[in-house]
């Protein structure tokens, strides 16, 4: 799990991050990137989200403070989900469609994350906690099932599966990590090959994998 250091958002930037997080939401669902999918995809919420996430984080770095809280609001309103524009999420970010995610601008996320519900990351106000220093951080290729919580400054390794109404409150620094219960606990690991050949929203290996799958036992721990 590796963070390189975030070039400020440009026009060019943003609209490869959106293309890329949209792609990958349609892949997920089956059907080929083509510019009207891709279109018909804006209006659903999770889309919405996405993209004015990525456009806010243009207008906050521009000190367009005006237009970048009208973007939060109008992602709050319409879509249900509140996303600081200082948080940093890799490309391929798959946002539910019925809301209820929160992300705060301390966390950082890698590429080809999936929320496949409501999901709530919270690091102010938590006891021991540095702001300066501190951050809620999740490697590439994670998955966070409906109804997770993340508390405090925890460090999620690349692959970590995190099942539905979990809380979480401890790092899991094993990179394939299923993590289950209040509070989480580890319940077993995955290889990061079948986790990159699955696909989260349908719980069936992605369309030509070539890699095994999980077996049918583990695989209901990805979903």
């Amino acid at each position: 799990m590796t963070f390189a250091a975030v070039p400020p958002p440009t026009v060019t930037r943003v609209r490869a991050m959106i293309r890329a997080d949209l792609a990958r939401r349609l892949a997920l669902e089956g059907r080929p990137p083509t510019f009207a999918r891709i279109l018909g995809v804006l209006p659903r919420p999770g889309g919405a989200a996405v993209v004015l996430f990525r456009v806010n984080q243009l207008l906050h770095a521009r000190g367009l403070r005006l237009l970048s809280k009208l973007a939060e609001l109008v992602m709050f309103y319409w879509a249900r989900v509140e996303i600081h524009p200082g948080a940093q999420i890799g490309a391929g970010l798959v946002l539910p469609d019925v809301g209820g995610v929160g992300i705060p601008a301390f966390a950082r996320i890698g590429e080809r994350c999936t929320l496949t519900g409501p999901a709530l990351l919270t690091i102010g106000g938590m006891e021991g906690v540095d702001l300066a220093k501190d951050r809620i951080v999740l490697g590439d290729d994670c998955v966070l099932g409906p109804g997770v919580r993340i508390l405090g400054a925890v460090v999620l390794a690349d692959g970590t599966q995190v099942k539905a109404n979990a809380v979480v409150i401890t790092s899991a620094t094993r990179p394939g990590t299923v993590l289950a219960g209040v509070p989480a606990r580890r319940r077993g690991s995955l290889p990061l090959g079948a986790i990159r050949q699955w696909n989260p929203l349908r719980g069936e290996p992605l369309s030509g994998a070539s890699s095994v799958p999980p077996k049918p036992e583990t695989a209901s721990a990805i979903a």
